[in-house]
């Protein structure tokens, strides 16, 4: 039974209009009735589910919905942003994301399959892997490169964690840790680096073979063998010996390298060239610890090691032809400083070939390194530069260099982590060198490599027994290793090139011509130009020359500038928006020879030694130039005259080099001269014949020189031999003082007027003639000219030194390519 007076209270409810129709009936709006705020999200409740009033809610999450969580706000407050999440919520977003499982007592939507957990995880290393790898200032001022894909090193800077959860870090580093170490074996520099599909972690990954293994030895088969303790007793004694053994033999002396050291005063010389020049580019030793084993290498006390003899005799072979000795000796074409080079750099050859690839030292992989530029200085076995670089790369690949040591071996200092990042980064100077020389493609552009690049910082501020290295200078301040610092800067971008340059043609357009061009102009412009004029200073006692290492930063970049246009020069006839590349190109090359001019006015002939840019850019200036027609006054040939002096730069660097080793590569000095001439003709400044002419002379000059320093002397014994012309008797000072005329030729036509006495007749010079070859209407000669000209004399020539005038300038088709 219901209570009379509740049913009359819901009658007379019933009876009575809604408050809003009232309120029109009535003629005045009644206040509106408060309505509760429903507190679950418009997703669960279109769903009619259950929601935690979370934002965003669980059931959204788990639906994979949760930009589509949405509240209903109360009167007055602003509804959520439905563009975006804020950052509050997605804080709290990660934080739910980074709840651990822990079995029955945990959330129920985490708890429906373990599989969502494992995925959530793998998603949150993917952010914190795509966050380290954004490209930040931070990273450009400490030299890491977009190739690089672990963060920066925390000690290098404050900005290292920038756009990395501060939660995620432990995490991920102590993941990059367990999974780099399980690639790597052995310690220090005897580490042994193993890709993720080798055999020996296949058998890694196989769960439950080691403890099978072992249970099935101690049933089966320890019965048949001595107790398990004394055989590994046994073996830990052998090991143990076998290591003295190695020990005492490295220590010991190499007599049969020790009998090609010069005397002590020579040795420091020559040492002292290669730190001075090329340890200010290419970081193979640390200075300091050099020194005071090169102290300790003279004393008759104390041990002289075969490797430490190595690397002085390869560090001699690098220098031996940038003495300051002139003139130098020659034996036929080849002088005694090359020589001896090329004697020291087989000796260390021969002893590294017979050393143990296993135990290696740090040193091993100086005297490789060492050896291998050596032998571009000296230009030993030239066509194996790049097949050498190569080994190089995979010997490093090998042990692990290429990846950040404190990632992927344990027990290092912080001395060979350092030392470990300059080798590599020498490696990888070598092998990209070597790659643009041949035209062919670098293993480095397809390795993954996660290794700093190496800090700027110079010797003196850390040693061996540092605990800690020195923080990373800015890149305005100069030191020792400003070069390979700055050098990873750009290292993405040169790797790119050089598949660009190696890959297909039909990829190469114009447009991304263009747009490689203008990155290299970028990364020209940040580099940073250092105070030449306090650069006398050093703490390692040797001079720094940052002119040195500026000039090798720009040239490795605008090299690549001149096979990029290339193949659009000759469209420019057809096409004038292709005059971009001709003005790129023609700028490229000028401004390569003027930085090696300025560097050769300085005496610092480490450039020239190393590189072929005398050759490369004499050519690529005479053939733009050959591209204009004659009367053009564009840039180019306007600048004609100009273009000339820098050829005449190219020959004066290209000479200086051959009067140091010899004209052992006498084809590429030919070239050289035969593209001065043509471009003289081209332009009118000289007939075919006369550039002919000066061109043969030039070639003839440079070789005469040789020929007068040779010992013993070859013009002696043909003196007093009938029929045989020999040039005028000279010392090796006036030859070496002759002067470089590009028109050393006379060419007059006139005769000249006649002598005092009036009865001799006066010589008349013929064109052609060559400066030492005497003039048949000369009447104080003429009874001893011979009918042949000296050319056509067999017993006169110099082919006797080594020359073959048919190969080198009449048997060569240089168009090759197109039979």
């Amino acid at each position: 039974m219901s209570d009379p007076s509740v049913r009359s209270r819901s009658e007379s409810t019933e009876g009575t209009p809604p408050p809003h129709e009232a309120g029109e009936q009535g003629g005045h709006r009644p206040p509106r009735k408060r309505q509760r705020v429903r507190l679950s999200c418009l997703e669960c409740r279109r769903r009619k589910l259950s929601c935690d009033r979370e934002f965003p809610c669980s059931r959204c999450l788990q639906s994979g919905t949760p930009e589509r969580c949405e509240f209903e706000t109360r009167p007055g407050l602003a509804p959520p942003n439905k563009l975006g999440l804020s950052q509050a919520a997605l804080a709290g977003f990660d934080s739910r994301l980074s709840l651990p499982i822990t079995g029955r007592d945990s959330s129920p939507y985490y708890r429906k399959d373990s599989r969502d957990a494992d995925r959530i995880r793998r998603l949150e290393l993917e952010v914190a892997h795509l966050k380290s790898i954004i490209p930040k200032q931070a990273s450009l001022d400490d030299g890491s490169t977009a190739i690089d894909r672990t963060p920066p090193d925390p000690k290098n800077g404050a900005d290292a964690d920038v756009g990395q959860s501060p939660a995620d870090l432990p995490y991920q580093d102590l993941c990059l840790e367990k999974s780099e170490m399980r690639f790597v074996r052995g310690k220090e520099w005897k580490s042994r680096y193993l890709g993720p599909h080798s055999a020996y972690l296949a058998f890694q990954e196989l769960t439950g073979l080691s403890p099978f293994m072992k249970e099935t030895s101690a049933e089966w088969l320890r019965p048949l063998h001595v107790h398990h303790s004394i055989s590994q007793s046994n073996h830990y004694k052998d090991r143990q010996r076998d290591a003295q053994v190695r020990e005492k033999k490295f220590l010991e002396p190499d007599l049969a390298l020790e009998r090609h050291l010069p005397s002590k005063q020579e040795t420091d010389s020559l040492v002292s060239i290669y730190l001075d020049q090329f340890e200010q580019i290419h970081r193979i030793v640390h200075i300091p610890s050099f020194r005071r084993d090169y102290a300790g290498f003279w004393d008759p006390m104390k041990p002289r090691s075969a490797a430490f003899t190595a690397l002085v005799l390869a560090m001699m072979g690098v220098s031996s032809c940038l003495d300051e000795h002139l003139p130098q000796r020659f034996e036929r074409l080849v002088s005694s400083s090359h020589m001896r080079a090329v004697k020291w750099i087989e000796a260390v050859s021969e002893w590294q070939d017979r050393q143990s690839q296993k135990h290696r030292r740090m040193i091993h992989y100086q005297i490789a390194l060492v050896l291998y530029l050596g032998k571009r200085v000296n230009t030993v076995k030239k066509k194996r530069y790049w097949k050498g670089a190569g080994a190089l790369s995979q010997d490093a690949v090998s042990v692990g260099l290429h990846r950040e040591p404190g990632h992927v071996t344990r027990g290092l200092s912080p001395f060979d982590q350092e030392m470990r990042r300059r080798i590599w980064a020498t490696i990888q100077s070598f092998d990209l060198q070597a790659s643009f020389d041949h035209g062919l493609p670098t293993l480095m552009s397809s390795l993954y490599s996660d290794i700093y690049p190496p800090r700027n910082i110079d010797d003196s501020e850390f040693d061996e027994d540092s605990e800690e290295l020195p923080p990373s200078k800015p890149p305005g301040e100069y030191t020792f290793s400003s070069y390979q610092h700055l050098s990873r800067r750009c290292l993405a971008l040169r790797l790119e090139l050089s598949r660009f340059l190696t890959g297909p043609n039909e990829h190469m357009d114009y447009d991304s011509v263009i747009r490689l061009t203008n990155e290299i102009t970028q990364e020209i412009d940040m580099l940073p130009s250092w105070d030449v004029s306090g650069s006398d200073s050093a703490r390692e006692g040797v001079p720094k020359k940052p002119l040195l290492a500026y000039t090798l930063l720009h040239i490795q970049l605008r090299q690549y500038i001149i096979p990029l246009h290339q193949p659009f020069l000759k469209l420019r006839k057809n096409n004038s928006k292709y005059l971009y590349s001709e003005i790129v190109y023609y700028n490229a090359a000028r401004d390569m020879v003027l930085l090696d001019d300025k560097l050769a006015q300085l005496g610092i002939r480490t450039l020239n030694f190393m590189r072929e840019d005398n050759l490369t850019l004499a050519i690529n200036l005479c053939s733009v130039t050959m591209l204009q027609p004659r009367g053009s006054t564009n840039m180019i040939m306007i600048n004609s005259q100009h273009t000339l002096e820098l050829m005449e730069k190219c020959l004066a660097m290209k000479e200086d080099r051959i009067l140091r080793c010899g004209n052992n590569e006498p084809w590429s000095y030919s070239i050289m001269c035969a593209a001065l001439g043509l471009l003289q003709a081209h332009l009118g400044i000289k007939t075919p014949e006369k550039a002919k002419a000066a061109s043969a002379d030039r070639f003839v000059n440079l070789n005469y020189k040789l020929l007068a320093g040779q010992e013993p002397p070859v013009l002696s014994e043909s003196v007093n031999e009938p029929g045989v012309l020999v040039p005028p008797p000279q010392s090796s000072a006036e030859v070496l003082d002759r002067s470089k005329s590009a028109t050393p030729f006379q060419f007059l036509g006139q005769v000249p007027p006649p002598s005092s006495g009036g009865s001799v007749p006066a010589a008349v010079e013929v064109p052609g003639t060559p400066w030492w070859f005497p003039n048949p209407f000369d009447p104080s000669v003429a009874p001893q000219m011979q009918p042949n000209l000296i050319f056509n004399n067999p017993d006169f020539n110099l082919e006797a030194m080594g020359l073959n005038f048919d190969a080198l300038w009449g048997g060569n088709d240089w168009e090759w390519e197109q039979a």
